[in-house]
């Protein structure tokens, strides 16, 4: 289990396609809405693949020089709980510590709270409700 960049047109396009089958479709939100075209190009995105296709895909960008924060993680129904998470996660726990990050942050929906404490997040405090689904304001700080 290798993380890649996306590189390729097709890689970026299945990309964000699992990005919205994964996060948004079930919301009922159109294509284009797991787009969030301010930060992508400056954001750092990682993928899984199996079989040459993408089962697995995050985004980490940098708000300031001491805080880094995950968006769009999503995994692919058929590939949950193989560990695929966990080392898209870990790439960019490693990615903010080479850059000298003191904390990551993250807003998790209450399915996954559990998953993410696991790999060393802490739950701050309730945030926001997308279409209905709570979330939870996330961190983690790097031990240097």
């Amino acid at each position: 289990m290798q993380v890649e960049k996306p590189c390729t047109s097709k890689d970026w396009s299945d990309y964000y396609n699992l990005r919205w089958r994964i996060l948004r479709k079930p919301l009922g939100l159109n294509e284009g809405t797991e787009i969030d075209d301010e930060l992508e190009d400056e954001a750092i995105h990682r993928m899984i693949k199996v079989e040459n296709k993408i089962v697995g895909v995050g985004r980490l960008h940098f708000i300031n020089n001491n805080i880094a924060q995950i968006r769009y993680m999503a995994i692919d129904h058929n590939f949950r709980g193989k560990g695929f998470g966990k080392v898209i996660l870990d790439e960019f726990i490693k990615i903010s510590k080479t850059e000298n990050i003191e904390k990551i942050i993250l807003y998790a929906r209450e399915s996954v709270l559990g998953f993410y404490e696991k790999l060393g997040f802490s739950r701050v405090k309730k945030a926001h409700k997308l279409e209905n689904i709570q979330h939870f304001l996330m961190e983690r700080t790097n031990n240097y």
